[in-house]
C-alpha cells in the first residue's frame, strides 16, 4: 500500500534557503565590508569634512577671542606638524593625505606663518582655506570685512 503525499509538502522541505540562512549570509557580507572599509588607510570624505569643521570652529573661536579680549588674535599654520594653531591654544591636525591650499594674506610672525588675523572689532585679514582629497573639496572663507567664517562644499 502506497502512501499518498502532496507534492507541495515534500518540495517545501527539500529545496531552497530559509529566510534565516539568507539573513545570516547578508550579515556576514555586511560585517566583512565594514571591516575592510575601516582598515583602508587614508582620509575619507567624512574625515575630510570633520577636519574642515574643526578648522572653522578654531577660526570662529579666535575671532570671538579677539572681540572679547580687545586684542588682535591670529591663526598660524605649522608646516612641520601639519597643523593649524590659534593663539588661544587650540590645534587642528591636518592628515597627511589632505591638501591644504591657503589663499589670502600670510605674514611671518614669531617664526610661524600667520594665515588669518582677527581684529577686536570682529573684522579680519580675510582668507580662503581649501581642504581637498581626491575629488572632494571643502572651502572655509573668512570675510575680511565682517570676520564671518563660512564653509562650502565643491
Amino acid at each position: 500500500m502506497s502512501r499518498l503525499t502532496s507534492r507541495t509538502s515534500s518540495a517545501n522541505g527539500a529545496t531552497g534557503f530559509t529566510l534565516i540562512e539568507v539573513m545570516a549570509v547578508m550579515l556576514i557580507i555586511a560585517l566583512t565590508a565594514s571591516l575592510i572599509m575601516t582598515m583602508v588607510p587614508g582620509t575619507g570624505r567624512g574625515k575630510l569634512k570633520a577636519v574642515t569643521f574643526e578648522a572653522a570652529a578654531l577660526l570662529r573661536r579666535e575671532r570671538l577671542g579677539a572681540i572679547l579680549s580687545g586684542h588682535d588674535r591670529e591663526v598660524f599654520l605649522d608646516d612641520r606638524h601639519r597643523s593649524l594653531t590659534g593663539q588661544g591654544g587650540s590645534v587642528v591636525l591636518i592628515p597627511s593625505d589632505v591638501v591644504l591650499l591657503i589663499l589670502g594674506a600670510e605674514d611671518l610672525w614669531l617664526g610661524q606663518r600667520s594665515i588669518v588675523r582677527f581684529h577686536p572689532n570682529g573684522a579680519s585679514s580675510g582668507a580662503v582655506l581649501r581642504f581637498s582629497r581626491e575629488e572632494a573639496n571643502y572651502e572655509i572663507r573668512v570675510n575680511w570685512f565682517t570676520g564671518g567664517v563660512a564653509i562650502s562644499y565643491q
